[in-house]
Formats: structure tokens, sequence, C-alpha cells
């Protein structure tokens, strides 16, 4: 079986060992839960292994992720810098930091906001998640909840 990770470092998922990966280990911090986010943006669609392989640079070239650094900024300017030039994913990548903040604000941390979607059935927070967030289907939104641990979670407060 796949072992316990810390996305977006260490999960081959979905090919690990015939779609078999162990879920990440919940982030410590807010800023963690939103680089996964942006992680989940920018593969789709790509090549998986380019992205891990550019990730750090990615990361710096996206202000380190930080959502109010992010939230705050022009697409222009971002893509400018940005290492990624899709348009669709840089404007995603904003408008998430801005709902990123409105969901801190409105919960006290996201970490918490995933808490209360530990309550729903699982099929549910996947799609809460969908349309929370831009440029996040069923599929990427399964793979951010995966990944940030959202099972380890549901099953501990059991």
């Amino acid at each position: 079986m796949g072992r316990e990770h810390r996305a977006p470092w260490g999960c081959r998922f979905p090919k690990e060992e015939e779609g078999v990966c162990k879920p990440g280990i919940p982030p410590e911090i807010d800023s963690e839960y939103f680089e996964i986010l942006c992680l989940c943006v920018l593969q789709a669609g790509l090549n998986w292994r380019y992205i891990r392989d550019k990730w750090r640079e990615i990361r710096k070239s996206f202000y380190g992720f930080n959502p109010k650094i992010l939230s705050k900024i022009s697409v222009e300017e971002l893509l400018e810098k940005a290492l990624i030039k899709n348009r669709r994913k840089v404007e995603a990548i904003i408008d998430n930091a801005r709902r990123f903040l409105e969901i801190q604000r409105k919960y006290g941390s996201f970490r918490s906001y995933i808490e209360e979607l530990i309550k729903i059935e699982d099929q549910e927070a996947i799609e809460v998640i969908a349309k929370q967030f831009s440029h996040i289907g069923e599929y990427s939104a399964e793979y951010f909840l995966h990944s940030v641990g959202y099972w380890i979670l549901k099953n501990s407060a059991k």
C-alpha cells in the first residue's frame, strides 16, 4: 500500500500501486491547505511529473502561494511572473485566494472548514469543494481532500 505523504511532494496518486495511495497527512497550517489547492488547479490537464519537478520554481513564481498576496494581485502581473502561463489557471488561483480568505474569516481557519466537511457524506464534501473553488472539478476536489488528510480526520472523528 502507498505511504502517507504531505502533498504536493510525496503522492503519485492515482497510479501508486494500482490506484491505492494512503491519504495525505492533514496540514499543520492553513497556508499548506492553500498550496495543495493550488497544486490541484495547476496539475489539472498538465503533466503531473512536470508540475512536481518544477514545484519549487512554480511556488516561487506564485509568491509562495500566499493567499493574502495572491488575492490582491492582478492577473496580468501574475501572468508576467508565474512559471505557468495559463490565464484560466492564474485567474482561478487569484479567485481561490479570495475564497480561501473568506472561508478563514467565516470559520476561523481553513482546518475548521475541513472539520465541518467531515460531518457530511464524502460525495457531498467533494461536490462542496468543487463548487466552492474555481477550476476544481470533482476529480480534483477528491484529490484535494485525499491530499489534505480528509479521510484521516473523518476516521479519527468517529
